[in-house]
């Protein structure tokens, strides 16, 4: 049974299966039914770990690491640096004092929370791992940052893509599938990572988001607790 509480101005929610093992944070919508249905699904996992969900309200802003204006009234602000700095300062310390038999710490995300999780694991050196499932890889600049970026040391990265996403939305969005492949032979050639995975899931954007990112979980929970 998940625990629900307030964090440092953020609602959290986590639930562990088992004791030791990783730490997985995860960003989350507001209203708990995303991370509920993510702990239903990994109920009965044999792996250790144990999940923090954390909710932010300004999703076009909380999960971007630095401002970019997509058009069409997509914009998005610079509220990433402060999200992160918020995990490093009280969502790790936190966990760390809550469930100290937790060893490595991962990032997951959906969409643009999913970009998020990979950024802040190359930003941060605070993750061992990611998994980024349907994130937002179309982001401004994100070739830029990433081309000169690498994980940190025995890095593991979960990347996932729904099979009909390539070529949907707008002219923006409609680049995930390039942008997909692009951060595939990115991470391919970084020889900081230890693991590596890329899922095709069936359906668009909008199909399944928490088994999605209970997929992404379950990977991180087996690549990291064999480490």
């Amino acid at each position: 049974m998940s625990e629900v509480f307030e964090l440092a101005g953020k609602k959290c929610r986590t639930f562990s299966a088992g004791e030791g093992g990783p730490a997985i944070f995860v960003g989350i919508m507001p209203g708990g039914e995303e991370f509920s249905k993510i702990e239903e699904l990994l109920a009965d996992d044999e792996e250790c770990f144990t999940v923090f969900g954390f909710e932010c309200g300004e999703w076009n802003d909380d999960f971007s690491p630095w401002s970019f204006d997509g058009g069409n009234g997509q914009v998005f602000g610079s509220g990433g640096k402060e999200t992160l700095a918020w995990l490093k300062e009280h969502a790790i310390p936190y966990v760390r004092s809550e469930f100290p038999s937790c060893s490595e710490l991962a990032i997951a995300g959906y969409s643009l929370s999913g970009l998020f999780a990979l950024w802040s694991l190359y930003e941060s050196g605070l993750f061992r791992g990611a998994a980024c499932c349907s994130g937002s890889l179309w982001f401004g600049n994100w070739d830029k940052y990433a081309d000169t970026h690498k994980v940190p040391e025995n890095g593991v990265v979960y990347l996932s893509l729904g099979g009909k996403e390539p070529g949907s939305g707008n002219l923006l969005t409609a680049s995930i599938g390039t942008q997909y492949q692009k951060q595939k032979k990115r991470l391919e050639k970084d020889s900081n990572l230890r693991a590596f995975t890329m899922i095709m899931n069936s359906g668009g954007h909008f199909s399944d988001p928490a088994g999605r990112l209970a997929k992404g979980i379950k990977w991180l929970a087996e690549e990291l607790s064999v480490y």
